[in-house]
């Protein structure tokens, strides 16, 4: 298999794939956007307005539902859309999948840490809310960050750089790249926060277990574009990344990877480049 190093030449695949959109999003059951690139999670509720009711002699004044001037029909919308969303953005947060086997949800019942630290995230409110007045509706979002000081990952107790990338000797001199791109646009790949990426000899050649704590809890452990052109991939994986397309997938949740072998080896063959891949720079290419 052929490994391109240089933005031109990748250009020969991309007639086998549709023109896409960016980052990576998926909306799931409660309505909710998980942005994969960005590596947030963003809710909206469209609030109606309790009726306004000012006349002491009207029927329903007083009533629930009901305020008597604008400043306080707005405040009581506010509260119940902040409610709803808080709400969704929770069970959308553990319904992501933690890793090939489980979901967020799925891992805190096994690890009492994990669900004190998830629960702990959840009170201190970390949602950032944005209201705006429609035809008597209050159109309202949320949103939360996966990334940063204060976003979800710094509150997961995982175990990061217990262990060494595997390292191989090349024949030829090894050339430095300044991340890793995995073309998976043509498998039923999902995603997950710490998918494994292994070779097809069951070689680990990316893991929590190889990666720094301060820039996975700062740029994600992993990021996904369904984007085809390279110049919006130096964000995340450099000027000059490795690409290569992934063989399958694996595991339960078929979140992980698998590269070929011979591959692999070139990749992992200069010191500065597992360097880069200690410091998060990998992103995976995925179908829209």
């Amino acid at each position: 298999m052929k490994v391109l190093f240089k933005s031109t030449p990748l250009l020969i695949f991309l007639p086998f794939f549709g023109i896409s959109a960016g980052p990576a999003q998926d909306i799931d059951f409660y309505k909710t956007i998980s942005n994969w690139y960005d590596l947030t999670l963003t809710a909206q509720v469209n609030e109606p307005l309790p009726k306004i009711i000012f006349n002491e002699d009207d029927p329903d004044f007083g009533k629930p539902n009901t305020a008597t001037n604008k400043s306080r029909s707005d405040l009581l919308a506010r509260k119940k859309a902040k409610e709803k969303l808080r709400v969704r953005l929770s069970q959308s947060l553990e319904s992501l999948f933690y890793d090939s086997n489980y979901t967020v949800f799925e891992y805190s019942q096994m690890n009492k840490m994990v669900r004190s630290r998830i629960n702990a995230f959840i009170s201190e409110e970390k949602e950032i809310f944005d209201f705006q007045p429609g035809k008597n509706q209050l159109i309202s979002k949320a949103s939360i960050n996966l990334i940063g000081k204060q976003g979800f990952l710094a509150y997961l107790p995982v175990e990061y750089a217990s262990e060494q990338i595997p390292t191989f000797t090349e024949e030829v001199l090894p050339v430095e790249f300044s991340g890793l791109v995995v073309d998976a646009r043509h498998l039923k790949v999902k995603k997950a926060l710490f998918p494994k990426i292994q070779s097809d000899r069951g070689l680990d050649v990316y893991s929590p277990f190889y990666v720094k704590e301060g820039y996975a809890i700062e740029t994600g452990y992993v990021a996904y574009r369904d984007d085809e052109d390279p110049k919006n991939w130096e964000k995340r994986a450099g000027k000059n990344p490795f690409f290569i397309v992934a063989l399958g997938v694996s595991g339960k949740n078929q979140t992980d990877l698998i590269l070929p072998a011979d591959e692999v080896a070139k990749f992992l063959s200069h010191p500065e480049t597992r360097k880069n891949l200690m410091r998060c720079r990998v992103l995976v290419l995925v179908s829209k």
